[in-house]
């Protein structure tokens, strides 16, 4: 298959590496994503894989390093399409965010609406977000599934993030390949065998512009199955994430019809299936100022009534326990122990009884 991303083309049998133009500077030099595309022998599906969209997650760089090797070209058909840092300026800086944009760099993927505003005042559009834009065209054009890699907080566990896929209201096609989509967004994740959760109810996500990250507005958009690989903690990656991370996508690989052989059983890190669907919540939020001693661990099963936190002063004297008001598990805990008044102190993973397809709210599109 022809196939060329910045200045990387693909080459049957091999591993090419490239570049590809994000952000020129007003004084000099550009900002560059690395690029990297392993292409089988045989034709076969695209397989894109991101990661570093957010400066300080760090372990999808090394799963995409340690996934792409001369011994898996051998063996698989097909073509990886991979870029480790889609935000070299946030890397640099070990900043969430890049310096020339202010805003959360994993809400700039198209959203669906055509911009119509007539305010010469109105500012276009940040340089990052039209090299965003543009890669989001070669992952239209090219892929046939999509994984992009980030890492929650301190701890966490390792898991999926599974978008809600949207459509628009009375249109029965588009309702159909988010049923389609979404069917095969479930098959993908079992595949990984990482635990798996879904992001908010539809209003919430909606409000936090979730729909506008990479693997949202590549499957919501464009009909192709995307899913968010959270590998647990940020900055230095822990090995046996990193091995659990490729091992998935190894498998990942072979339910897309890429690689041979059997599933690789996922080890080294904690897998949660609490027998029910569901969607994060953060939850157990102080009612004053304290230091938190947190009573469960990411991954810990929960019950309504569950103790979650112990509130103290700081000399140590109790303020008392927050408990849960949900059945789950803990996804993961804030990093720190000090908490003003109102923050929540657990992320769990809560019963979720929205169906994981629906309709754009009524005025969205207006």
């Amino acid at each position: 298959m022809t196939l060329t991303i910045g200045t990387a083309a693909a080459k049957p049998g091999e591993i090419v590496y490239g570049e590809y133009v994000l952000v020129q500077h007003p004084v000099g030099g550009t900002d560059v994503a690395p690029v990297v595309i392993a292409q089988g022998q045989e034709d076969g599906p695209v397989f894109w894989i991101t990661a570093g969209i957010h400066g300080i997650e760090h372990a999808g760089i090394q799963v995409i390093h340690k996934l792409i090797t001369p011994e898996l070209v051998k063996q698989m058909r097909g073509t990886i399409v991979a870029i480790p840092a889609l935000n070299p300026a946030g890397l640099r800086t070990l900043n969430r965010q890049a310096y020339y944009h202010d805003g959360d760099p994993n809400r700039l993927f198209p959203d669906g609406r055509l911009s119509t505003s007539t305010d010469p005042d109105h500012a276009p559009i940040s340089a990052l977000e039209q090299a965003y834009g543009r890669i989001f065209e070669d992952i239209k054009n090219s892929a046939s599934f999509y994984f992009d890699l980030h890492c929650m907080s301190n701890g966490s566990l390792s898991f999926i993030f599974r978008d809600r896929i949207l459509y628009r209201k009375g249109d029965e096609a588009a309702r159909k390949r988010a049923a389609e989509v979404s069917a095969k967004m479930d098959e993908m994740a079992q595949a990984y065998g990482h635990t798996v959760t879904a992001d908010f109810a539809v209003e919430k996500y909606i409000n936090e512009k979730l729909h506008r990250a990479t693997t949202a507005a590549v499957s919501m958009l464009v009909g192709i199955p995307a899913l968010t690989a959270e590998l647990s903690s940020p900055y230095t990656p822990a090995p046996e994430v990193v091995n659990a991370g490729v091992a998935g996508l190894r498998n990942v690989m072979r339910w897309g019809g890429m690689l041979g052989g059997e599933m690789e059983p996922i080890t080294g890190i904690k897998v949660v299936d609490p027998g029910f669907a569901t969607h994060r919540r953060s939850v157990a939020r102080v009612t004053q100022a304290c230091i938190v001693h947190h009573l469960k661990e990411p991954g810990d099963l929960v019950k309504v009534g569950d103790p979650l936190v112990e509130m103290r002063d700081a000399w140590g004297r109790s303020l008392g326990v927050l408990h849960s008001e949900y059945d789950g598990f803990v996804i993961s805990r804030p990093s720190g122990i000090l908490y003003y008044p109102g923050e929540s102190t657990v992320l769990l993973a809560i019963r979720d009884e929205e169906p994981r397809i629906g309709e754009y709210p009524e005025t969205y599109f207006d």
